[in-house]
C-alpha cells in the first residue's frame, strides 16, 4: 500500500500532468458568458458546468428552478459505488460555488474583452475566473487528480453549484426550501469564493507602509458578514422650484436626504445611533482573539490605497469584522449639469448597504431603520432591495483542523484565520436547512487578495488557480477518516 508521501506525489503529479487540460476547460467556462442579471448566456453555462464536471468523473445533474439551475454533482470512493461501505460511515464535503457573473461593466474599462480570458504578468484576466469559476472548477479539477493518481480517499465529494448568487440566490433558496436532499448528509459545507487575506510589513517605527506592498495568505474564515440592501427616496414638491422664489419654506429633497442620513449616525459621522440596529449582534470572546492575532498591517492598507486615516477608535480590523457598518453607496437628486442651476430639487434619491455581523437579522435591520425615518422625516420611503444574513461556525469546531493542515501543506506556511469574511454570502442559508443546520461552513478563499471581482479587469493569478486545486485535493485527503 502506498504511503501518504507516496500518494501526495502522485496526486502532485497528476495536477502538474493535466494542468494545461484544466486551463483550457477553465477558458472555455470564462468565455461563456454567464449573467444572471439580465439572463446572458445562463442556460448554455449550466449545460457547460455541467458536462465540464461530468468530464471531471462526477455524476452530475442540473436541479431546475424557478429561476436558473443548479448543478449537483457527486463523487463517492469506490467502496461505496461497490457496495462494500455504507455512505454514512464516509465523511462527505459539500464544495459550494457559483456560475453566474457580475456584468462586465463598460466594456472601455477593460484591457482585454471580459469575456475573452487573457494571460498577463501571470494572471488571468475575464469576467467571473475569481469570481467564482476559477474557485469552484479547482474542486472538479482536484477530484479529477485524485483519481487519476489513484489516491482518491474514502469521502464523499459533492458540489453544488448556483446559477444566481450575484443576483439574490433566488434558485438557491428554492432548492435549500425544497429540503436539498442531495446535500442533507453533509458533514463540512466548503466555500471557496472571495479574496484571500493580505498582509502587508509593519514597516519601521512609525508603521510607515508602502504602496503595493501587501500580499496574500492562505486563508481560513468561519463565517461572513451579513448584508442589507436598500434605497431612500425623498419627494418634497411636485416639481423642482426655483430656489429663490421656494427657497426657505418649501424643502428640498436633497437637503431633506443629507439630514435623513445624518440622522442615522453620531455626531462624529461614525457611531450608528439607529435605535434597535445592533440588537442581536454576537461577536464572541474567541472572535476577538482571531482578531487580535491579525497583523497589524493598516499602514500598508492605507498606502495601498492612499487614504489618509481610518474612521473610529478600534483597530483596522476590530472595524472590519467585528462591527456593522452602515455605506452610502450612491446619491442622486438635482443638478448635475456644467455650471450653476438655482434649482431647489423636488426629489433625491439614496442607496446604501449595511454589513452585519453574527446574530444580527437583515430583515429586523431594516425594520428599525424604516421606523428610525418614518417618526422623523415622513417624506421618506425606504425600499429593501436584497439581504444575506450574517453566518457563523464557531472557531473550534473539529473540521477546522484538516483544512488548515491542507492549507499549510500547499502554501507551506499557517493560514490567516478569520473569525468572519468581510463580505457577504449566501452560505448561511444553508442553515435553514434542518440537517445542515449544525454542519460547519468554512470560507477558504482561492483568489488573489486584489482580485478585483465585480471591477473592471477582474483577475485570477496563474499561481492562485492552481494552489486551488492542490488546496481542494489536500482538503478531501485529509479528511479521509473524518473529523
Amino acid at each position: 500500500m502506498p504511503t501518504d508521501d507516496e500518494l501526495q506525489k502522485a496526486v502532485s503529479d497528476a495536477i502538474d500532468a493535466r494542468l494545461d487540460d484544466y486551463r483550457a476547460s477553465l477558458f472555455e467556462l470564462l468565455r461563456q458568458p454567464s449573467v444572471s442579471t439580465t439572463g446572458e448566456g445562463m442556460a448554455e453555462a449550466a449545460d457547460l458546468v455541467a458536462a465540464t464536471l461530468t468530464d471531471c468523473g462526477f455524476e452530475t445533474e442540473l436541479i431546475d428552478t424557478e429561476r436558473y439551475p443548479l448543478a449537483y454533482a457527486e463523487r463517492v470512493p469506490e467502496s461505496v459505488r461497490e457496495g462494500e461501505t455504507d455512505l454514512a460511515d464516509v465523511p462527505t464535503v459539500v464544495f459550494y460555488g457559483h456560475y453566474d457573473v457580475q456584468p462586465p461593466g463598460e466594456e472601455d474599462a477593460w484591457d482585454s474583452p471580459a469575456f475573452e480570458p487573457t494571460v498577463s504578468d501571470g494572471r488571468i484576466y475575464a469576467r467571473g475566473v475569481g469570481d467564482n469559476k476559477g474557485q469552484f472548477l479547482a474542486h472538479a479539477f482536484a477530484v479529477d487528480a485524485l483519481a487519476a493518481a489513484d489516491a482518491f480517499p474514502e469521502v464523499a465529494v459533492k458540489l453544488l453549484v448556483e446559477g444566481g448568487e450575484e443576483s439574490g440566490s433566488a434558485g438557491l433558496v428554492e432548492y435549500l426550501e425544497a429540503g436539498a436532499p442531495e446535500i442533507a448528509d453533509a458533514d463540512l459545507l466548503y466555500v471557496a469564493d472571495g479574496p484571500q487575506h493580505a498582509v502587508g510589513p509593519t514597516g519601521e517605527a512609525d508603521g510607515a507602509g508602502t504602496a503595493g506592498s501587501r500580499e496574500g495568505k492562505p486563508t481560513l474564515i468561519y463565517g461572513n458578514r451579513g448584508v442589507l440592501a436598500f434605497q431612500l427616496d425623498c419627494r418634497t414638491a411636485n416639481t423642482d422650484l426655483h430656489s429663490g422664489n421656494f427657497g426657505g419654506p418649501v424643502p428640498a429633497a436633497t437637503n431633506r436626504l443629507v439630514q435623513a442620513l445624518s440622522s442615522m449616525r453620531g455626531p462624529d459621522g461614525d457611531e450608528i445611533t439607529v435605535e434597535g440596529f445592533h440588537e442581536g449582534a454576537d461577536v464572541t470572546a474567541a472572535d476577538r482573539e482571531l482578531v487580535a492575532a491579525i497583523p497589524d498591517d493598516s499602514a500598508a492598507i492605507a498606502a495601498d490605497l492612499d487614504v489618509q486615516r481610518f474612521d473610529g477608535d478600534g483597530t483596522y480590523y476590530e472595524r472590519l469584522l467585528t462591527e456593522p457598518t452602515m455605506t452610502v453607496n450612491g446619491l442622486s437628486g438635482g443638478y448635475q449639469g456644467e455650471g450653476m442651476k438655482t434649482v431647489l430639487p423636488a426629489t433625491a434619491s439614496a442607496k446604501l448597504d449595511c454589513r452585519l455581523v453574527p446574530g444580527q437579522d437583515p430583515h429586523a435591520v431594516f425594520e428599525a431603520i424604516e421606523s428610525h425615518l418614518a417618526e422623523r422625516f415622513p417624506e421618506l420611503e425606504a425600499t429593501k432591495q436584497s439581504t444575506f444574513p450574517p453566518m457563523k461556525t464557531p472557531v473550534d469546531t473539529p473540521a477546522a483542523p484538516p483544512v488548515a493542515a491542507a492549507l499549510e501543506e500547499v502554501y507551506g506556511e499557517a493560514p490567516v484565520e478569520l473569525p468572519v469574511l468581510g463580505g457577504s454570502l449566501p452560505a448561511a442559508l444553508f442553515r435553514t436547512v434542518e440537517e445542515l443546520a449544525d454542519v460547519p461552513v468554512l470560507v477558504v478563499p482561492y483568489g488573489d487578495h486584489d482580485q478585483g471581482n465585480h471591477s473592471p479587469n477582474e483577475h485570477m493569478s496563474l499561481d492562485r488557480f492552481e494552489k486551488g486545486i492542490r488546496t481542494s485535493a489536500a482538503v478531501v485527503r485529509e479528511l479521509d477518516g473524518g473529523f
